[in-house]
């Protein structure tokens, strides 16, 4: 298992940002504003950086995003301790698998950042796009790197005003009957591949009976 630690603290988030990405862009001297990211002037600009950019407003909702969830106590506590981007490697039902957590806490276990369009509906969006499913992946390779089984912390973010912030517990039972699903997901993957037949699941009619 291979940590990679990023400290988390004061000025982090400029710092994170100074180093992967320029940010801002260039000035038309005639008007004294930047140039739109669709000229040819920022073009120029953008890839003389050698890195991503964000331009202002990009950057202004990082920093929104970023105070959202520095303001939710509970999310908080969870990234007062642990390390950034850490990586996992490990054999797991047959194959070799990597996985990279946006945060690991030693003691709270697995913190997976998400950004929402309306914090009303993201226990819709979490099912939706399978996060339970994703998380369990996720403890499962950790726990055959490391020996330990993680709880696993959903937080969710806002990606428009008020920037709400909230977090979630997945509860083990839930993780559990996802990784079975994974599980036989992935045993179906390897006869696939050894048969050389891939079939869609939807081969057969079906009955739509739900209003």
């Amino acid at each position: 298992m291979r940590l990679c630690p990023h400290g988390w603290g004061s000025g982090h988030l400029r710092v994170v940002c100074a180093r992967k990405f320029a940010v801002g862009g260039p000035v038309n001297p005639r008007t004294g504003k930047p140039f739109g990211t669709t000229s040819q002037a920022w073009a120029d600009w953008a890839s003389a950086q050698g890195k991503p950019v964000l331009n202002d407003e990009q950057f202004s909702l990082v920093k929104a995003i970023g105070a959202g969830v520095a303001a939710h106590s509970g999310v908080s506590a969870l990234l007062a301790d642990g390390m950034a981007e850490s990586v996992a490697r490990a054999e797991y039902c047959g194959r070799r698998c990597q996985i990279r957590l946006d945060w690991f806490n030693p003691i709270a276990g697995i913190v997976d950042l998400k950004s929402c369009d309306d914090l009303t509906w993201f226990e819709t969006d979490a099912r939706r796009y399978q996060y339970v499913h994703q998380m369990a992946f996720y403890r499962a390779v950790l726990a055959k790197a490391s020996g330990f089984v993680a709880p696993v912390h959903l937080v969710a973010i806002e990606k428009k005003e008020p920037f709400r912030c909230g977090v979630w517990l997945i509860a083990e039972s839930a993780l559990d009957y996802a990784q079975k699903e994974n599980e036989a997901a992935i045993a179906r993957m390897l006869r696939c591949e050894s048969d050389g037949d891939w079939p869609t699941g939807y081969e057969e009619p079906r009955v739509f009976d739900s209003f």
